[in-house]
């Protein structure tokens, strides 16, 4: 369970980011959702989601710090590889948060080194087949936060579609490519959960430069998804198990829509969101990562019109 950031702060957090598209409406989807995952299969603090594709799905657990390689089973999904992750050096215990899964590669966003739990930390590794980081970025022009309320969300937005649709940076330059050689294909959009909002970098060398940043449409944020021409950000129960979706408008991440949870997804720690990038008859599977694996279940899946 996370806990959240109080007082003053919180009430400026939520002041640079409480905006949304208005009211709530209706989960675009099924109302119907399963448990995807057999029985304690991971435990608590599952809490980031990312399809490589239709038929594997990346998980992190952010302790101890674990990676996983799911595969469908039946209606469901199973652990094909697990391993523990570490940092580069082979030490510590990534606070391992949100995990992304890229043309470039698998990297994973964090809080802190939980052997050092009282010391925020937010970083990007990358991983390759291995428990060991291959790379380390560490995040800065974030403000100051608790260390279990940095970091919780990440995903990637290509070059093709940011300069498709005039993305600009924070200074008003359009933003191109040329100008952060090395840096891949695309940009790194990492949610902070202490104030709901969205920071992009270009991972350049041993550098992640901050470009921009831009509210969510929750106070708080836990999963970001690239999918179908739009970012979505989850939040958990803290937002009823809202999600947003965002747009570039004028060079700008601004907010869309705002849905509720599928009717019957329960109201519960749901910190990873996953869309794949399949449309079957229509639909697209989603699915949940619940924290706090209630009544011995991690993994949740249901179904998304592939028009929304």
């Amino acid at each position: 369970m996370r806990i959240k950031a109080i007082g003053v702060f919180a009430i400026i957090a939520f002041g640079l980011s409480g905006a949304s598209a208005g009211a709530a409406t209706t989960w675009p989807g099924d109302s119907a959702t399963r448990t995807a995952d057999g029985t304690n299969v991971f435990g608590t603090n599952l809490s980031g989601l990312s399809f490589e594709n239709p038929n594997v799905v990346w998980a992190v657990k952010n302790g101890p710090s674990t990676l996983y390689r799911l595969v469908p089973s039946g209606t469901g999904w199973k652990v094909d590889q697990k391993r523990s992750l570490n940092f580069a050096d082979g030490q510590g215990d990534p606070d391992a948060e949100a995990v992304v899964s890229t043309p470039d590669g698998l990297f994973v966003a964090i809080e802190r080194d939980n052997d050092n739990g009282d010391v925020s930390r937010p970083m990007i590794l990358k991983y390759g087949t291995g428990g060991n980081a291959i790379a380390e970025w560490e995040l800065g022009g974030m403000p100051e936060v608790d260390p279990n309320d940095g970091p919780e969300a990440i995903s990637w937005v290509p070059d093709s579609f940011l300069t498709q649709n005039g993305f600009k940076d924070d200074s008003g330059k359009t933003y191109n490519p040329a100008d952060y050689p090395g840096h891949g294909g695309g940009l790194f959009f990492v949610g902070l959960e202490a104030t709901g909002e969205v920071y992009v970098y270009a991972l350049q060398g041993t550098d992640a430069k901050l470009l921009s940043r831009f509210a969510s449409g929750h106070s708080q944020v836990m999963d970001l998804e690239f999918n179908g021409g739009k970012l979505w950000a989850a939040c958990d129960n803290n937002c009823s198990g809202r999600t947003t979706t965002l747009a570039i408008s004028s060079g700008k991440f601004r907010v869309t829509a705002t849905y509720d949870r599928p009717a019957r997804l329960p109201n519960v720690n749901l910190e990873g969101f996953a869309i794949s990038p399949s449309c079957v008859s229509g639909k697209k599977v989603v699915l949940w990562a619940d924290d706090n694996n209630t009544n011995g279940h991690a993994l949740r899946s249901g179904l998304l019109n592939c028009a929304a």
